[in-house]
């Protein structure tokens, strides 16, 4: 299952919700890439109150856009858009990042050489404001399990660490991935709303697909940078987002530790920093709601730690369960 670099066709999959400047720039990033000859079609899934107004680059991209009336959550919306994708690869990219030439190109170039059996290429990211600083090089499991090594994440850009391939257990801000695998695994698993690339990971290795970062193929990630008061908060402003974000970790923690001790207590241990961490950072960055977002850590947390852990339900991705029905029409 190799190809010959620059030959291979890809799509690209985008999920918004408020955040229209960002998304546009990623969306006009984009348009260098349609003339490398692999891009098929971008899709955009927007969950917003009100529908983005694309301007020019509906006509400048080869773009699919779906707006949806409910809020769908992030993982249910990458499912959204997996059933409009007809190519053998997908780039999923965080509405919040910047695309620099090249590196689309550069990660199909590495899964075009690698073993038949690479399902997910996790792109490093480098801030936007700060391109000489590291946001994360690769996410591999700490020794403990109970969190992520974020390699690089802060820390000058080294070449010693680029143009690698490094082992990874997570998928954040943009990835890779194998439609095949994807659909195998039965896509994205909407019980975790928000943060499901970590259990994506988890269920595509247990299938035995191989998945890595690839410290080569680099895009710009537009949050704000080490330095400004509460950076690491940027998107802890949304009540409802931050509720699933924090019974997410929970449930995916007692899914990784299950059949272990005092998994509930341990979790709750494990969990303090970035549970404080979330409080601290919006009263830097002097962000209102500060009572709706504690509410909702608090709600996630007892949710999290006391819902049952009951088979994943299939997504609705396609006809026949977890598969995806080519001849099903877009819409």
């Amino acid at each position: 299952m190799t190809s010959v670099p620059g030959t291979e066709r890809f799509s690209v999959a985008v999920v918004t919700r408020g955040r229209a400047d960002k998304v546009r720039k990623l969306l006009q990033s984009l348009g260098s890439t349609v003339g490398s000859g692999g891009l098929e079609r971008v899709v955009l899934v927007d969950d917003s109150p009100d529908p983005l107004d694309l301007g020019p680059l509906k006509d400048e991209l080869p773009l699919s856009y779906f707006h949806s009336g409910e809020r769908l959550h992030i993982s249910r919306a990458k499912n959204r858009a997996l059933r409009e994708i007809r190519t053998p690869w997908v780039f999923y990219i965080d509405d919040d990042n910047v695309v620099l030439p090249g590196t689309l190109e550069g990660a199909l170039r590495v899964v075009s050489q690698a073993p038949w059996n690479l399902a997910a290429l996790q792109l490093s990211a480098v801030y936007r404001d700060r391109p000489d600083l590291v946001w994360v090089y690769a996410t591999p499991f700490r020794e403990d399990h109970w969190g992520f090594e974020l390699v690089g994440r802060n820390r000058s850009r080294d070449p010693r660490w680029e143009g690698r391939l490094l082992p990874t257990d997570a998928l954040p801000n943009a990835s890779l991935l194998r439609t095949q695998a994807l659909r195998e695994v039965g896509g994205f698993d909407e019980a975790l709303p928000v943060n499901s690339s970590a259990d994506l990971c988890r269920r595509l290795k247990r299938a035995g697909w191989a998945v890595l970062a690839h410290t080569g193929s680099i895009l710009l990630h537009d949050v704000p940078p080490p330095g400004v008061p509460g950076y690491w908060a940027a998107h802890s402003n949304d009540p409802d987002r931050t509720f699933h974000e924090v019974r997410d970790w929970f449930v995916f923690q007692r899914r990784v530790h299950a059949g272990e001790r005092i998994v509930s207590g341990r979790a709750l241990w494990h969990s303090f920093p970035f549970l404080l961490a979330i409080p601290l950072g919006l009263l830097l960055l002097r962000k209102p709601g500060m009572i709706s977002v504690l509410a909702a850590m608090t709600r996630g947390t007892r949710d999290g730690i006391t819902c049952g852990l009951e088979p994943r339900p299939a997504p609705e991705i396609g006809r026949g369960g977890s598969r995806l029905d080519p001849q099903i029409p877009s819409g």
